[in-house]
């Protein structure tokens, strides 16, 4: 985590909740930035960044030979005002949260906690066995060490989205100095992760109850019955610049979706600028990004054309290889989460909607392997009843789009050709990777993913349908290490 990606206001958010709400009061002294260094896994210079802002906003003061001083004063009736402030326009969207937490939140913390080493198993048990003064509270915990294990900055980055829009894991016992220790048996790591889960699933029921009987008194007690709601958005902590790589995901989703096929021409840039309400210098920018993506050809006189045989890619690019980063690791995060969301996205549709699903994924021929994942992604972001999962997914949505260009590199080299959803496996055998044995094979051809898909809806089976989404990801995790 760099201090340039904008994390350090993770820093800053953690401990400006806290001294809002009265967990830090005037003349006490935070960690010192050891300390913190150590308990969110972050380099001194990105603590350093976060606590400047603490100390410009008036509630710490820094030495440089003592921990950060607390100066900011207030009564009680303070801290509770501040906390009905955050938390009551927020209500609608905690309780979302809290109830599909197991759709994203605990497949990534298994997969994390079950890929640690030995040795960061030992401090992670260590840590929730005997920890110090000051430990953050088991949910932040769990975050450091088993979602890093991952090696994957996408899924971090909206973990810790999540964590600063409800806070109150940084509030979690905030009446007390230090956290309880947690009794772990001396038994297998499969037992071990069951234990941390339910007793995550009984931290996150305490800390709801109280929360919830707070904001309605606070909401009464203020007259907020009636407050703006403040929805949760996910942002990706990146030096791309966003808004020419949002246009060029765009783009590219639509030429996907054969709203700009191959060999037509694109819109003029006054079109397009007017079309997506940004300037022309942006689209003159995000047309020379998907220049060097071997996307789009420009001639003079005529205007941009969509290249029906992809130039080649220009890896030289820090961006590039920045933003195929991040398309890997949406890869990863949906090969973890697909299958609890799908299900649930499927069992919360109307009928009708899984029939138009089956029909769409029905035209979608063997090798548009991106398309097929663009008919779910669109219908788990309408279907799907969390408004958490929908912007999650959303944002992830935007990054797999870039999957299309390799996907036209393989069509035009050959590679992968008669690709099917009975391709190997994925590059995880552990015990989350769910791999088994895969009815796209044995005697016969295998379908496409597509097809494979289609027809595990027409059984009418919202398990059957997960499941093989899961598969599918899988396969495409591995097609892109290859």
């Amino acid at each position: 985590m760099k201090s340039g990606d904008g994390v350090y206001r993770l820093i800053y958010e953690y401990y400006e909740a806290r001294i809002r709400c009265g967990f830090y009061v005037c003349g006490d002294r935070l960690p010192s930035i050891q300390k913190i260094c150590g308990i969110f896994r972050m380099a001194p210079a990105t603590v350093r960044a976060g606590l400047r802002i603490l100390e410009k906003n008036g509630y710490i003061k820094m030495d440089a030979r003592k921990a950060a001083l607390v100066v900011y004063e207030a009564e009680s009736a303070d801290f509770r005002r501040n906390a009905a402030a955050y938390f009551v326009p927020r209500r609608e969207g905690i309780r979302d949260l809290i109830q599909v937490q197991r759709l994203l939140i605990e497949p990534l913390l298994q997969a994390g906690m079950r890929r640690l080493s030995r040795a960061e198993w030992e401090v992670l048990l260590q840590g929730l066995s005997d920890p110090g003064p000051g430990a953050v509270s088991m949910p932040v915990q769990l975050y450091i060490l088993a979602l890093k294990a991952l090696n994957n900055g996408l899924i971090i980055n909206c973990y810790w989205e999540v964590i600063r829009y409800i806070r109150y894991p940084y509030l979690t016992n905030w009446e007390e100095r230090q956290r309880p220790a947690l009794d772990l048996p001396g038994t297998s790591r499969d037992e071990i992760i069951d234990l941390l889960q339910r007793e995550l699933e009984r931290i996150t029921a305490v800390a709801a109850g109280q929360l919830y009987a707070f904001m309605e008194q606070a909401a009464a007690e203020y007259h907020m019955e009636n407050v703006r709601p403040v929805h949760f958005q996910c942002n990706i902590y990146s030096r791309r610049p966003q808004l020419r790589y949002t246009l060029a995901s765009r783009l590219i989703r639509e030429m996907i979706d054969q709203t700009y096929p191959a060999g037509s021409y694109l819109p003029s840039l006054p079109q397009l600028a007017g079309t997506y309400g940004v300037g022309v210098n942006t689209v003159r920018r995000t047309l020379e990004l998907l220049s060097r993506l071997g996307l789009v050809r420009s001639h003079h006189g005529k205007g941009t054309l969509v290249c029906v045989q992809p130039g080649e890619i220009d890896l030289g690019s820090p961006e590039l290889r920045d933003s195929f980063r991040l398309y890997r690791e949406s890869l990863q995060f949906l090969a973890l989460t697909i299958r609890p969301v799908t299900q649930c996205a499927l069992e919360s549709a109307a009928p009708e909607a899984a029939v138009e699903l089956k029909q769409r994924l029905s035209c979608v021929k063997e090798e548009e392997r991106c398309l097929c994942l663009e008919r779910v992604l669109d219908f788990i972001g309408v279907q799907c009843p969390s408004m958490f999962v929908r912007e999650c997914y959303g944002m992830v949505r935007q990054l797999t789009a870039w999957g299309y260009p390799l996907e036209l590199q393989r069509r035009k080299t050959g590679a992968d050709s008669g690709g099917s959803a009975g391709g190997g496996p994925g590059p995880d055998n552990g015990p989350d990777s769910g791999s088994g044995p895969d009815p796209g094979s044995g005697p016969g051809p295998a379908l496409a993913p597509a097809k494979l898909l289609a027809q595990r809806l027409e059984e009418g089976s919202a398990e059957g349908f997960a499941e093989e989404c899961e598969r599918f990801l899988r396969q495409e995790e591995a097609r892109y290490i290859r």
